[in-house]
């Protein structure tokens, strides 16, 4: 089972999110894409065009680099990054579709099954991914909500200037806590 924690990071606070992931002693940014089965490091987690970027990127150690694990996808010629087998935190960026700013998420697998055998990741790589996740939860605003005929209350991390957007009634959250759709 892996960990996680689901967000609305709104496009003006990438930067400032940025900076925090920076503050993460010997992190590095994967790109989605790969040329060629060695790792694209890319400076920053801001999104300017998802499409030509993906709207994932990989959390690595430095000192992980050496043994990350790529697929080549033949059809696109290009490589990504294997994640169930490689010690990455994967970072799937919050994306503008029209009004609708979707949910991002910070995830990794602390194991993954090969030939049947269960494989722990190394517990360093844990210990880091799961003070990344932990610190991250603090710079989002933790915001409860209902659905209309629901008796469970659920938990939804917003960025500053989402949850700005919610509190002075400019936005709607979506259904399933998935979107944030602007007015």
């Amino acid at each position: 089972m892996g960990r996680q924690v689901v967000f609305l990071l709104h496009p003006t606070d990438q930067k400032d999110f940025s900076d925090l992931l920076k503050t993460f002693e010997d992190i590095c940014f994967l790109s989605y894409f790969n040329k060629s089965n060695k790792p694209t490091i890319i400076d920053d987690i801001v999104m300017l065009d998802h499409i030509k970027e993906g709207s994932r990127v990989h959390l690595v150690r430095k000192q992980d680099l050496k043994d990350i694990k790529f697929q080549f996808i033949e059809k696109f010629n290009y490589w990504l990054v294997d994640n169930t087998r490689s010690q990455v935190l994967d970072f799937d960026r919050c994306v503008v579709y029209d009004n609708e700013l979707r949910s991002g998420r910070l995830y990794f697998q602390p194991k993954y099954v090969e030939n049947l055998q269960w494989i722990e990741k190394n517990a360093d790589f844990i210990k880091w991914s799961d003070n990344i996740i932990a610190k991250c939860k603090k710079y989002f605003k933790k915001y409860k909500y209902k659905f209309e005929e629901s008796p469970y209350e659920y938990i939804l991390y917003l960025s500053p200037t989402s949850m700005k957007l919610i509190e002075e009634n400019k936005s709607l959250l979506g259904l399933g806590g998935d979107r944030l759709t602007i007015k």
